[in-house]
């Protein structure tokens, strides 16, 4: 379901028409020979159930390409609205090569002079090695790239890079505004603001506070402080504000296995030992067969494995004993993170 289709004039959007253009449209499709951009076949324009516009096959069986869900298409609409509302030429479903003749093509296609630049919306899982490989066609096309990604895209939570900017939208449904989850700012607005220089990169000194519960081994049955993520802040002020509301945010074990991963990134074992905390371990195999990749803790005292499903149950059901924050009076410079205008942590230049 593209929202491009070709005509002997040239081609038409269906995100560009009110209406009475559509109608107009409709009416007139026939004589204006319209075909499908990804196979050349017979198109038709159509209304979904919802009042979206959209192009699909005259006849089923004839495309071997992937249909896309009414979901992909919405975002796809509501992404192209906004990059045409800045004043870019803009082009859904646009196909182009690298120069070695590799292929691609991007959901929405945007061109302001000699500015070339793809919004793609993934919503099925993806790896974060396919969406590089993706990215890095796309630059050596002399082409910059952005993601809009669903929670189900990926197998780790999203990492700001700037090389390949990659943004989470909060489950939605079609008719409602996409939530890019980072920044609680609508979709649309989003794009707006990222094509308008609101999106900076920056590269902050920070403090590190570990984030611990306390708890017993289930082996050797001894205080372990169990870690179970990290807060960046610039004081203690912010930092004792996270202290206090910990208990409603929501731990999954997934997500405690991320939040380990990046404070392996921060810190070594002898480092979280020298605080008392317990060390990590990413694990890739359970009882000799392979698994997805996860990180876990290890008892600071006998080295048993520790369990994130239960970390996570403690922290939700506050049976165990004080949940708090590890000062470390340690600062950093982190990698780099996307900041908005808005304030938000977390927004392209």
């Amino acid at each position: 379901m593209p929202l491009r289709a070709l005509t002997t004039e040239g081609q038409v959007q269906s995100f560009e028409l009110d209406s009475h253009a559509w109608d107009r449209l409709k009416s007139e499709y026939k004589a204006l020979g319209l075909r499908m951009p990804c196979c050349d076949s017979a198109a038709v324009p159509k209304t979904s159930k919802l009042g979206m516009f959209f192009f699909a096959h005259k006849y089923k069986g004839e495309c071997k390409t992937a249909p896309e869900s009414a979901e992909h298409i919405y975002c796809k609409h509501i992404v192209a609205r906004a990059a045409m509302a800045q004043g870019w030429t803009v082009s859904t479903e646009w196909p182009g090569a690298t120069p070695d003749g590799e292929e691609w093509v991007a959901d929405v296609f945007c061109q302001k002079g000699q500015v070339k630049l793809a919004l793609e919306i993934q919503l099925s899982r993806q790896t974060p090695e396919e969406t590089r490989a993706r990215q890095a066609k796309y630059k050596s096309s002399g082409v910059r790239a952005a993601w809009f990604c669903s929670e189900k895209s990926y197998s780790r939570s999203l990492r700001d890079d700037r090389e390949t900017p990659a943004f989470l939208m909060m489950p939605f449904t079609v008719g409602a505004q996409p939530i890019v989850e980072r920044f609680s700012v609508p979709v649309h607005d989003f794009v707006v603001g990222m094509l308008s220089g609101s999106l900076k990169w920056d590269v902050p000194e920070r403090v590190v506070h570990i984030e611990y519960l306390d708890d017993v081994c289930w082996s050797c049955k001894r205080g372990v402080k169990q870690v179970f993520g990290h807060v960046v802040h610039n004081g203690w002020e912010e930092c004792e504000e996270d202290y206090h509301g910990w208990h409603e945010r929501h731990f999954t074990p997934h997500q405690i296995s991320a939040a380990l991963l990046e404070v392996r990134c921060l810190f070594s074992d002898e480092e979280l030992s020298s605080y008392g905390l317990n060390k990590l371990e990413e694990v890739r195999s359970v009882k000799g067969k392979p698994t997805t990749p996860f990180m876990r803790n290890k008892c600071i005292h006998c080295g048993a494995p520790q369990n994130n499903w239960h970390i996570a149950r403690q922290i939700e059901s506050r049976e165990a004993g004080r949940t708090g924050l590890l000062i470390t009076d340690r600062t950093y410079k982190g990698a780099g993170l996307w900041l908005f205008a808005n304030g938000l942590e977390h927004a392209m230049s």
